[in-house]
């Protein structure tokens, strides 16, 4: 099976320091070679944007090895890549290291127009809303003068539930709904006012909700300028590999040097390794 080898060699006289001798041994694994694995790249960024070109089983079919031989070259990194598009080119990015993107929810926090819908008439109330944590929002809603307290919420995923307690102890106005992609949000409410039982829907007239998140949301950048992205193909089975050397000169600023490998193709991401170390001898 013909596998296209791409080797991206530096060469750069070596650099020394004060006397040290810079080298690269993988961090946790000092003896020898070093497996890293692959993600596929939904699962350690944002979707969308990422996500839309990743090639199910792909991240397990393939293998990174980082390993430190003998002599000038301080490391070498090689992908085994399989389970690719057949007779396909990819790009190959060395990149520095990243946290791994992790949705944290809605935030709902702000002041809002709710527009409370019944027998075809809006009612567009003034709401100030703080969402102290997941389960819990407070603040208040106004309507021509009257103020309704909010005694419990939640946002869960999309859904989005207010409970507000009229003036005076007189009922319960619940709000029940959705956030949608741009942060507005809508559904039904119910209230026990007067005992009337009352129902309709709602939405909002003003806000947006924010989408929170812990983590990169994005490419972080090339670890060394002194190796550029470069390419591979695949073969008619959708395998093919490369490979690269990295010297002393291509490990800039200080240990321990975190790096992580990403894959393009047609422009966009689809898979990138789990984050490896590089530290000196």
């Amino acid at each position: 099976m013909k596998k296209v080898i791409l080797s991206a060699i530096i060469i750069i006289s070596l650099l020394a320091l004060a006397g040290t001798t810079f080298a690269a041994k993988p961090a946790g694994n000092l003896a020898g070679a070093q497996k890293v694995a692959w993600n596929l790249s939904a699962a350690v960024m944002p979707v969308p944007p990422y996500g839309s070109l990743d090639i199910l089983g792909s991240d397990t079919a393939s293998k990174l090895i980082v390993n430190r031989p003998n002599g000038a070259v301080k490391a070498t990194i090689t992908g085994a890549m399989n389970g690719l598009h057949p007779n396909t080119t990819y790009t190959v990015y060395l990149s520095n290291g990243y946290t791994p993107y992790k949705d944290t929810g809605w935030n709902v926090t702000g002041n809002w127009g709710i527009a409370i819908n019944y027998l075809g008439t809006d009612y567009v109330h003034t709401a100030g809303l703080v969402q102290e944590t997941n389960t819990s929002i407070a603040g208040t809603l106004v309507y021509s003068g009257y103020t309704k307290t909010i005694i419990s919420g939640s946002v869960t995923g999309n859904a989005i539930t207010i409970v507000a307690e009229y003036e005076g102890g007189s009922g319960t106005l619940t709000l029940t709904g959705t956030i949608a992609n741009d942060g507005s949000m809508s559904g039904n409410w119910s209230d026990t006012w007067g005992g009337l039982g009352r129902t309709g829907t709602w939405t909002t007239t003003g806000g947006p909700a924010v989408k929170t998140h812990t983590g990169d949301t994005g490419w972080t950048g090339l670890f060394t300028n002194t190796v550029q992205p470069f390419t591979f193909t695949t073969d008619n089975t959708g395998s093919g590999s490369w490979h690269v050397n990295l010297r002393a000169g291509d490990f800039p600023g200080v240990e321990p040097y975190k790096l992580s490998v990403w894959i393009n193709e047609a422009g966009g991401t689809m898979l990138i390794s789990n984050n490896f170390e590089l530290v000196k001898d």
